[in-house]
Formats: C-alpha cells, structure tokens, sequence
C-alpha cells in the first residue's frame, strides 16, 4: 500500500513540474493549479530531491530549465497526454451518450457541402458530441485539436492507421440549366473552350481529359482561379461559367448540367488511427460518416460511374437548392459577351 501510495505522490509531483515548465514560474503555475506557490514549491523540491538533480534553475524573470529539466517535460508531455486520452475513454465509456469533442478534416467542399447538411440527425442524436470541422483553409488559424479522423483523397498507407475508401468522386464539366440557356450549351469539349472557366487550382483533371483536348484546363479561359471548392461551386451556381466539378453536386442542385464524359474517379478514404477506433465518440462519428457516403443509397458515389440523368430515384424527391436569379431564360447570346442586363432581367429582379 505504501508503494502504491509513494507513485502517486510522484505524479502529483510531475504534474507540477509540468505546470512549472509550462507556465514559466512557480507563482503562474500556482495560479493555474489553485495551490499556494509554497506547495508548488515543496512539490518542487521533494521532485528534484528523488531524481537527485536540478531540473529548473530559478531566476527573478521565472524559471529556466535545465538540460535534465528539458529531458524530463518531454517525457512528462508524453505522461500527460496520455492520462487525458485515458480520461477521455473512461468518460466516454461510463457515459450513456459519446461525449466529446471529435476533430475531423476534410477539404472544404465535402466539409460544406456533403458533411455540414447532415450533422443535423448526428448532434441531435447524440447532444453531448461536438464536433471540431477542419477545412485546411487557413494553415495559421487551425482548429483548437489536431484531427483524429480524415477524408483523404488518394491515401497513402501509414503504419497504424486504418485507410478505408468510402466514397468514389466522378469529374466532369458542369454549367446550370439556366447558364445554358443564355449562352448555349457547348456539344463538345472543345465548344466548352469557348466559355468561361472558374479553376480550382488544386483540381489535376487535365491527365485524365479527353484526348482531343488533353490540356483543357490549360487552354480554358480561366475566369475565376481559386482555391475554394465553395467559391468554385458557388460561382457556378451564379451563371458566372462552367467548371470542373464531382458529379455528387448534381444530387444537390438539380440545375446543374453535365457536359461530355466523366473523368477516372478519385478515391476518398476514411482515415484514422487503429487505437483510437474504439472509443465510443470516435466510433459514432465513424458510423455516421459511413451512412454519409452510402454507395448502396448514393450510386454517385460508387466506383463505376452513374450519370447525374439517373439520380433521380435516388433523390427521393429533394428539393432543388438552386441559387438567387437561376430562373428560366430562352433567349440565347454568346457566352464571351455576357451583357449584366440581361442577366438581371433573367433573374426577375
């Protein structure tokens, strides 16, 4: 009994050491602990007294520590982490719903488009889980946590971590019904060369083009260049041109038309570390994005490619999201002199 009690005086002990390191002074790190300083400091003491070296040296600015101090934060980093994982697990096990927060990254097109709209039945059913959604957007500003799990585009294998593809993305070139109408719908890859183009500068279709027009992302004129999915969409939606976007996006906006054939699908996985899979928030995030990309329910995203013209009973009779202005118009100009006043009056403004 004594042994046992002698170990957990010495994780007390660590723990304030860590506190020390971490918040630069005995006087913060009593602050931060709601201790006296003078219990900060004994606990100091007595640690530096069993390891039989100095691990901080103390100045009027705060503390300093040693090369051994440095040696013993790592490992104490390393101890304290785990104990928050492992109250984590507990809490999540005792509790009769996941309770959490759970990190999860993924571009900012699947993120807005195909994850957010069907968080709604997640959180209500499960009230005590957040969820922290990484975009990647912003490298400075990240979210609070790093991600524990990702949708990934063309995984690489990692040791550890399970990669489980779960959803299959067919490219293709896309205008609205509306767009179409004003300026025409292009017959062929070539004729779409013609027309506005809003790039994603992170989109690689040109290998996998048609070979009559091999560089088409190349030789289009590129309008808009981002790289936001959302502005790209968005834009399209807005009758500004025609982009290369995932059939996926025709299950949402009925509006949107397709153009030519289909690129080679890119593959998206499903991937996370194999011990953390067990955790009951990490497995009901799990479980809820498998419902989201459902390929039995879904065909759009299987590997064999499904035309957006065969969505339709897959739909369910959604509704269309069509943007402000995308209304019927029949008279036909050239796409490379758009007149705003004929977009406006198209709109019924």
């Amino acid at each position: 009994m004594k042994e046992v009690v002698r170990h957990r005086s010495d994780l007390s002990d660590l723990h304030v050491f860590y506190a020390v390191a971490v918040c630069g002074g005995l006087n913060a790190a009593a602050r931060s602990l709601r201790v006296d300083p003078s219990t900060v400091s004994r606990a100091l003491d007595q640690l530096e007294a069993r390891l039989n070296t100095r691990l901080v040296r103390r100045t009027a600015q705060g503390v300093v520590l040693t090369k051994a101090g440095e040696m013993a934060l790592a490992r104490v980093r390393t101890i304290e982490s785990q104990i928050a994982e492992l109250e984590r697990e507990v809490l999540d096990s005792e509790a009769t719903s996941p309770v959490g927060a759970v990190t999860l990254s993924c571009s900012d097109g699947v993120g807005a488009y195909l994850l957010t709209p069907a968080l709604t039945q997640l959180l209500r059913e499960n009230p005590k889980l957040d969820l922290r959604l990484d975009c990647g957007l912003w490298p400075n500003n990240p979210v609070e946590a790093d991600a524990e799990i990702s949708l990934v585009f063309n995984a690489e294998p990692a040791p550890g971590y399970i990669s489980k593809p779960v959803a299959y993305f067919h490219y293709g070139l896309f205008g609205t019904r509306s767009y179409f109408e004003l300026y025409g719908k292009p017959e062929s890859v070539e004729e779409a060369l013609r027309h506005p183009f809003l790039h994603h500068t992170a989109q690689t279709l040109t290998s996998n083009m048609t070979r009559k027009v091999p560089a088409f992302q190349d030789l289009a004129r590129r309008r808009i260049e981002t790289n936001s999915s959302a502005a790209v969409v968005e834009g399209v939606l807005a009758g500004i041109g025609i982009a290369g976007m995932p059939t996926v996006l025709a299950s949402i906006y009925p509006e949107l038309v397709m153009i030519g054939d289909a690129v080679e699908p890119v593959e998206m996985s499903l991937v996370y570390h194999r011990d953390i899979e067990r955790i009951p928030r990490i497995k009901v995030v799990l479980k809820w994005l498998e419902a989201v990309f459902d390929q039995k329910t879904k065909p759009w995203y299987r590997r064999e490619f499904v035309s957006p013209s065969e969505f339709g009973p897959f739909i369910g009779g959604q509704a269309s999201n069509l943007p402000l202005g995308a209304g019927k118009v029949t008279e036909r100009v050239s796409a490379q002199t758009q007149v705003p006043k004929r977009r406006i009056a198209a709109s019924g403004v």
